[in-house]
């Protein structure tokens, strides 16, 4: 027995497949034994992959941060005193709340879960897939590859019982693929994966509903479950764009035991349209980015990923006389209501197997009616909360029950409390310095609030906090530059200070690059001016990318090492041997545009 946890969707398992050696292979798949590792968590968010990617090149926006997505990160479990002898059990735990930016909040609850699930038993049943693939232009280059990687590395870990369909959509929607038993026909299946290229707009409304129609038409002879798993970078321009639409869709096709998976794709990938179709009933929402993450996701999640466990949780939260829950982190404001006495009721679709234990987390504050008085007292034995359980099996449709009173704060937190606590605090600090920066334009605030989560963090001392330091070191260092308070651009965003025109001054080793011609980097895009006009043929105009140490001229496929400094840019061939160089220096005048990162 292991962990649970909670959200609009909550999860519960983990597989670890035997990876064969050659991940570069076209036709690779991955086979081997399922390990399976018994916790539960919320559906929704799983992680903040996207708002990690984007921090890595610019200040990500608010909106791209959800603390389920964070806390999905982290194993949270908190132990149990008893042993579980229902499918879910409530486990509780108080300390201090000790949020900087609620100082209302003056307790800190975790409602975690526990199973008696048995880990050495549990296999999920056999799975009707229909993978839903946006093959649109925005998808064409790394991103479809991405996808292409991940279909493969679900044939490898799918069973000989499940079975894939394949649809795919641009302009217009077609299944690519009809539904295929897995056993007999991997290589066939890899192959029509790997013929799929891009074309095409991004009518996504017309691809999840072909996809939806082929999952229903597999369904009644199908003996296990029928889920869809849409790979998009969430960018539909064609037919009904709105959430609403999308949400309709997904909320049918729930009701008739069809969940959806979203799998966020690329750069441009929209975080608000993904994170509301999976709050739905029977949503989970993942992002891939780079291999690894391919590998990352999929290893670790893909057999929760359809794993339903439980549907329509509730927990209904009624706190000691004097006191009032103050916030609740691990669901959506539309998943709470209010009711008499200050009682509090998250409603939770649906529950999967996960990877990582966690659960819902609740702050107490005082009453109103307490506003001025001190806090009220907890003595001899009163429970600080009461919490009672509800929720229906999602196979034999019993219903189970529980209740529980949360003690108030031990001397000694446990870690995994600690840590919750520590994330929502990180969650709320770069919410506000993310909103300080983009919405309220002062950088300055966000600076001031990132400093000071970092010095909490740093202090912390607690394991897996170090992926949390580096990302707030990273748009730290940006709010600092665009404050005015560090001279030096970030090493994340150092890309962005090639942009505007540049005059050569010295350039040795090239014949087409002379002193006194201008390279201007604008919009990915290098232009080569001599005497105010263009050098040369249209071919003179270069795509390009850039990192933090080098640029790449796609077309010429050359790469140059550069050195920033000031109004100063110097290029060096990055070719072994070479001693090409030019010397720059930046023409203030010049406009400046946007500086695309390279794929990873």
């Amino acid at each position: 027995m292991r962990y649970l946890w909670a959200w609009p969707t909550m999860a519960l398992l983990a597989c670890t497949p035997a990876l064969a050696q050659d991940q570069d292979d076209q036709n690779q798949i991955y086979l081997g034994d399922i390990i399976v590792t018994a916790a539960v968590r919320q559906g929704g968010a799983q992680d903040i992959r996207h708002f990690r990617q984007t921090a890595a090149t610019g200040m990500p926006r608010p909106e791209m941060l959800t603390v389920e997505g964070l806390m999905g990160e982290h194993d949270l479990t908190i132990a149990p005193a008893h042993p579980c002898n229902q499918m879910f059990c409530l486990v509780t735990e108080a300390m201090s709340a000790d949020l900087p930016l609620r100082p209302q909040d003056k307790l800190f609850v975790g409602l975690g879960f526990a199973t008696n699930i048995d880990e050495k038993s549990y296999r999920r049943p056999p799975l009707n897939l229909v993978a839903v693939v946006d093959k649109s232009g925005s998808m064409d280059g790394e991103p479809l590859e991405l996808v292409r990687r991940s279909l493969r590395q679900i044939v490898g870990q799918m069973t000989d019982e499940d079975q894939l369909a394949i649809v795919l959509y641009g302009d217009r929607s077609h299944v690519w693929m009809t539904p295929t038993r897995i056993k007999g026909h991997r290589q066939d299946i890899l192959a029509k994966i790997n013929e799929i290229e891009s074309a095409g707009s991004t009518n996504m409304e017309e691809g999840l509903k072909l996809g939806y129609a082929t999952a229903f038409s597999g369904q009644a002879s199908f003996k296990g479950q029928t889920r869809l798993m849409l790979f998009t970078d969430e960018n539909p321009n064609v037919g009904d764009v709105s959430a609403e639409g999308f949400m309709g869709m997904a909320q049918a096709a729930s009701a008739r035991n069809v969940g959806l998976t979203t799998i966020g794709v690329g750069h441009i990938f929209d975080d608000q349209l993904a994170t509301r179709l999976s709050s739905v009933r029977g949503g989970n929402q993942f992002f891939i980015d780079s291999a690894a993450a391919v590998t990352d996701v999929f290893s670790k999640n893909f057999d929760m990923m359809g794993g339903e466990l439980a549907h329509d949780l509730t927990i209904t939260m009624k706190p000691a006389a004097g006191w009032a829950v103050t916030g609740v982190f691990g669901v959506p404001d539309n998943l709470m209501t209010s009711g008499q006495d200050g009682a509090i009721t998250v409603s939770v679709p649906t529950v999967f197997l996960s990877t990582n234990g966690g659960g819902i987390y609740v702050t107490l504050g005082k009453a109103g009616e307490r506003a001025d008085l001190p806090a009220a007292p907890l003595s001899g034995g009163t429970p600080l909360l009461d919490a009672s359980l509800r929720y229906t099996e999602a196979r034999s449709r019993q219903v189970g029950t529980e209740q529980v009173s949360v003690a108030p704060p031990a001397q000694n937190a446990s870690a995994p409390l600690r840590m919750a606590q520590r994330l929502v605090d990180q969650f709320l600090a770069m919410r506000d310095a993310t909103t300080a920066y983009h919405i309220n334009h002062d950088p300055k605030r966000a600076f001031t609030l990132l400093s000071e989560l970092q010095a909490r963090l740093g202090s912390a001392q607690l394991p897996g906090l170090k992926p949390e330091i580096a990302l707030v070191d990273t748009m730290r260092a940006e709010a600092a530059y665009f404050s005015g308070y560090s001279s030096e651009l970030p090493k994340a965003v150092r890309q962005m200070g090639l942009a505007g025109r540049w005059l050569v001054i010295n350039a040795d080793g090239f014949t087409d690059i002379r002193n006194g011609d201008v390279l201007t980097f604008a919009d990915g895009t290098m232009t080569t001016t001599r005497n105010g006009k263009p050098h040369g043929d249209d071919e003179e105009d270069e795509d390009f990318q850039a990192n933090e140490h080098q640029v790449f001229l796609r077309q010429s496929d050359i790469v140059f090492n550069y050195v920033l400094k000031g109004d100063r840019l110097t290029l060096s061939d990055a070719e072994a041997g070479s001693t090409a160089r030019i010397a720059l220096k930046r023409e203030r005048d010049g406009a400046e545009a946007r500086v695309k990162a390279p794929p990873k």
